[in-house]
């Protein structure tokens, strides 16, 4: 009996030797909670999350410091106020410029940003979306060719590495139904970002995705929420890779194929797997 109680125990809470901390960036305003109850509040929405043990990150879009594709000191001094007042909240640069073929063109935006967020002061943890390791294109396949010039890529990039403390490689659905095909990108983008976090101590808290994109979604912001089975399956093959987290993003501009907004639902789909998953794994 004693051994049949020990092994239910752990079947219905996982054990782990390290720490997973999982984060969200979902910024809608519809919710449904436990009791069935409509809610539309994105501020209210972001407490029931953090009621619900999904952690909260700052994730820095350019216009917030940038200024004509350069950085911007008083824009970056507004977030480093903020990194003060919450120090435990991770700052995450969203830097989307220049050709990433071309790390001349990436990277003085990279550094310079980072080097006046810790001259300015920065208290909390800094990373930046999918510069280092590089994130593959939708439109590419992974092929040894591929894999080949992206680790070459990655090289360029590797000297961020000294100004951040965690690596967020991109592991978003896109618009890959194939489970297969996923893993395999995401198996890809993981093991690069280890390389590098082994080198420099860092961390590794990937960006996953909680829809699928429409393949014309920068026109037509069309999102397909992923099934309960999609997330659970495509989180807990996250968590298998031993490290450190996971940050779960979705669209703030989606909509729905019907036109409506989408709606987290915590009593079934994608939204119920989430808020499972992160009552059983977040520490």
């Amino acid at each position: 009996m004693k051994f049949f109680l020990i092994f239910l125990i752990t079947s219905l809470y996982p054990i782990s030797g390290y720490s997973f901390e999982i984060y969200q960036y979902i910024f809608w305003k519809d919710y449904i909670d436990q009791h069935g109850k409509h809610h539309s509040n994105s501020n209210n929405f972001q407490v029931f999350l953090k009621e619900n043990h999904l952690k909260s990150i700052e994730v820095v879009y350019q216009y917030r410091f940038l200024t004509n594709n350069k950085p911007d000191k008083e824009k970056i001094k507004k977030i480093v106020k903020i990194s003060k007042l919450n120090p435990t909240i991770p700052i995450s640069f969203d830097i989307e410029v220049g050709n990433k073929f071309k790390p001349e063109t990436v990277l003085p935006i990279v550094n310079e940003t980072l080097d006046l967020y810790h001259q300015y002061g920065g208290a909390a943890p800094v990373g930046v979306f999918g510069i280092l390791p590089q994130n593959l294109f939708g439109s590419e396949d992974l092929n040894p060719k591929t894999k080949q010039l992206y680790k070459e890529l990655n090289k360029q990039y590797e000297g961020i590495a000294q100004k951040i403390n965690f690596l967020s490689p991109v592991v978003y659905n896109l618009w890959f139904r194939d489970y297969n095909e996923w893993v395999q990108r995401t198996d890809f983008h993981i093991e690069e970002a280890k390389k590098y976090a082994k080198k420099y101590n860092l961390k590794v808290i990937p960006y996953f995705s909680s829809s699928y994109l429409d393949r014309d979604y920068f026109n037509n912001n069309i999102i397909y929420p992923l099934t309960e089975k999609e997330i659970q399956q495509r989180l807990r093959y996250i968590y298998s890779k031993n490290i450190d987290g996971v940050i779960i993003w979705d669209s703030s501009i989606g909509f729905l194929k019907n036109g409506n907004r989408p709606i987290f639902n915590v009593n079934k789909g994608g939204a119920k797997a989430i808020i499972k998953f992160s009552k059983s794994y977040n520490q």
